[in-house]
């Protein structure tokens, strides 16, 4: 005949057990949280990024075309209207950058024309060739257009907690033929 020790063996999970497993499955949930709200942030902070870089790339496309409609009407020596940016701007001038269609000047976060939500503002600059005499006989002028997208973002200092906003900028260039 078998005898029973008198401490039976433990069956399942004591309340302190489980307290320490439900402690550290709390710690862990609030680690993933804080990753979460940084991961979120970092994601705002790059999307407003890709939508100033693709805002740039679109409006030196529409200053492009501007350029060659004027090269085209210089070539065929007809006169070159008011309404061309390019050709009428001075060098060096800061210039403010309206859609064409809505003449509103600035745009949202899509990179949409937008009085009501705001998010950029986009000047562009026609640089004046440096150290080259244009050809007088030449038919098409060139130069480095340099077009600036800004916007403001609130930046939070992990020391102090304070959150202050600051001005953003990113510039693209392309030397057009206008």
């Amino acid at each position: 005949m078998r005898r029973r020790s008198p401490v039976s063996s433990p069956r399942g999970f004591s309340l302190i057990e489980f307290l320490m497993v439900a402690i550290i499955l709390g710690i862990g949930l609030l680690g993933l949280a804080a990753l979460t709200t940084t991961a979120m942030r970092g994601y705002s902070g790059s999307r407003t990024r890709d939508s100033a870089i693709a805002l740039s790339s679109s409006v030196l496309d529409r200053l492009s075309v501007d350029g060659r409609i004027s090269a085209e009407l210089r070539s065929i020596g007809s006169t070159i209207p008011a309404t061309a940016l390019l050709a009428n701007a001075t060098d060096d001038a800061v210039n403010t950058y309206t859609d064409p269609a809505t003449k509103l000047g600035t745009f949202d976060l899509q990179g949409q024309p937008s009085s009501t939500q705001p998010v950029f503002t986009v000047n562009w600059i026609r640089r004046a060739a440096k150290g080259l005499t244009p050809d007088p006989g030449s038919l098409a002028e060139g130069a480095e257009v340099v077009v600036n997208i800004q916007w403001n973002q609130a930046v939070k200092n992990a020391s102090t907690g304070a959150t202050t906003v600051l001005p953003h900028y990113i510039s693209a260039s392309r030397f057009i033929r206008y």
